[in-house]
């Protein structure tokens, strides 16, 4: 059965006796994780337990598939349920390795417990198994939603006492991520500054929070394809720290032109942006929604495969050319943003 995150935890509590398979999977990796503990935590599971708990790897599972198999039939030593951590977080799950699960879990063995956690997956069949199986609980992990944070900071400031306009929360909102993991740490690190000082300020409240490298990285993104070099590129020389800066901020180009190619194509049959925009799945997070409107009336489809192609070609060269790689990147932003100042201006 399929759950909504924001109800997760009252349903584990009401209807574990009869599970065998809990998966997280989604965009949102922070809510993933923060999920994927808590029910560690909640499940009393020590990962430590080598008799009762098993931990596979992604890459080992690619490289020995008939492991999740062999765990899922092995009796635990002292507790009624092995325990079986499978994380997929790391790797790309094909179908192959989506066949190799489904035929693991299509047993007649009820003694154990498998907890796995993945990345984004596409709803195909391979989902739609999980979603449908009674003795399974999938739980699809998308951005944070605006209500979400919300509440959270109206609890916390009314745990402490405080009032502040709306109008302060609307903007205070703003600088937090789409990842769930890193507003709990920011929320974590504004009740410790909240109880530690009674005479805040708005301002105070703002410089708590910070602008995380998600953050710094979205930027350089939407100043790049909206035509302002200038600004991303100072944006890039600002946060830059080695390659893996590079490698993160090229995969989320290519994201960010696959979403646009996507919305694109189906714009195309259903001739309505606004309603694609609002109805795609996995769903666009509230904060981008106009962002990617804007977007996709600046970039066709010709332009977005020349970009795409310009991506996997900088990637390459930039895992081959460590010492330039940095140079690679600056000459992508300087080009693609000059393309898209042209293209906006024409």
């Amino acid at each position: 059965m399929k759950i909504d995150p924001f109800f997760y935890e009252n349903n584990i509590k009401n209807n574990l006796e009869n599970i065998n398979i809990i998966f997280f999977h989604g965009t949102n990796v922070g809510l993933v994780d923060l999920l994927y503990k808590k029910t560690l935590e909640f499940l009393e599971i020590d990962t430590n337990d080598p008799f009762n708990v098993s931990k596979i790897d992604g890459n080992e599972f690619k490289d020995n598939p008939t492991v999740l198999h062999d765990n899922i039939n092995t009796l635990s030593v002292f507790s009624e349920k092995r325990s079986i951590l499978l994380d997929l977080m790391h790797v790309s799950v094909n179908k192959n390795l989506e066949s190799i699960i489904l035929e693991s879990v299509k047993t007649e063995n009820e003694n154990y417990l498998l907890l796995i956690k993945a990345k984004n997956l596409k709803v195909n069949s391979f989902i739609k198994y999980f979603q449908n199986l009674n003795n399974a609980i999938l739980v699809s992990c998308y951005e944070e939603k605006i209500n979400t944070i919300q509440s959270k900071l109206s609890n916390l400031f009314s745990k402490h006492k405080i009032n502040f306009k709306e109008d302060f929360l609307k903007n205070l909102i703003f600088k937090f991520s789409e990842n769930s993991l890193i507003n709990e740490m920011e929320l974590e690190k504004l009740d410790i500054f909240l109880t530690e000082n009674k005479n805040v300020t708005e301002e105070m409240i703002f410089s708590i929070i910070s602008q995380n490298d998600d953050i710094n990285l979205n930027k350089i993104i939407e100043n790049c394809s909206n035509g302002y070099p200038k600004e991303a590129i100072t944006i890039f020389e600002n946060i830059y720290e080695n390659q893996t800066t590079s490698l993160t901020l090229i995969r989320m180009f290519f994201n960010h032109f696959k979403l646009l190619e996507k919305i694109l194509l189906l714009f195309e049959n259903n001739k309505n942006l606004i309603n694609v925009i609002e109805n795609i799945k996995p769903p666009i997070f509230f904060k981008k929604k106009k962002f990617i409107i804007f977007q996709c009336r600046v970039w066709n489809l010709k332009l977005i495969n020349i970009i795409l192609t310009r991506l996997i070609d900088l990637e390459l060269k930039c895992k081959l050319n460590h010492t330039i790689e940095k140079t690679l990147l600056l000459q992508f932003l300087l080009s693609t943003s000059v393309l898209a100042r042209n293209k906006i201006n024409s």
